[in-house]
């Protein structure tokens, strides 16, 4: 999407995704996160989750994919640069939650050849309860 393709207010949902052992196996051996609460059931069984739990950073990682998925592709033609991300944690995510993103456009700032873009991501769980919001600012350019 280019810079006036935005709207604040502008709202989308994406599917859902469910994440898998697979998805914590592969995040944790790229990213050398082998913490014991992702990896080992009785280690989780332990604290105060009563089992594993999946990396705050995947489940960001799969929340920012998703916004990818979506129809209006806000990351397609016109997208030049994802610029900040910040994300806070609201409940652990395990292996088998379904999650998706709600996304939002807050704000856009107008600069002289593109524009800087304010997008807020409700990410929920299976059960409609927040898991994780993301507030993320992206530079897309101005239509020709």
């Amino acid at each position: 999407m280019y810079f006036e393709d935005f709207q604040i207010g502008q709202k989308w949902e994406s599917k859902g995704r469910t994440v898998t052992e697979a998805d914590v196996v592969i995040f944790t051996g790229i990213t050398g996160a082998l913490n014991p609460l992702f990896l080992d059931e009785e280690y989780g069984k332990k604290t105060r989750f009563k089992s594993r739990i999946v990396p705050g950073l995947l489940t960001a990682s799969i929340a920012v994919g998703l916004t990818y998925q979506l129809p209006v592709d806000p990351f397609g033609e016109g997208f030049v640069a994802l610029t900040k991300l910040e994300m806070e944690a609201k409940r652990p995510v395990k292996i088998g939650d379904t999650i998706k993103a709600i996304v939002e456009v807050t704000d856009k700032k107008e600069r002289e050849k593109d524009g800087r873009v304010y997008l807020s991501i409700r990410t929920v769980n299976q059960l409609g309860e927040e898991v994780m919001s993301i507030k993320m600012e992206i530079v897309c350019s101005k239509k020709a």
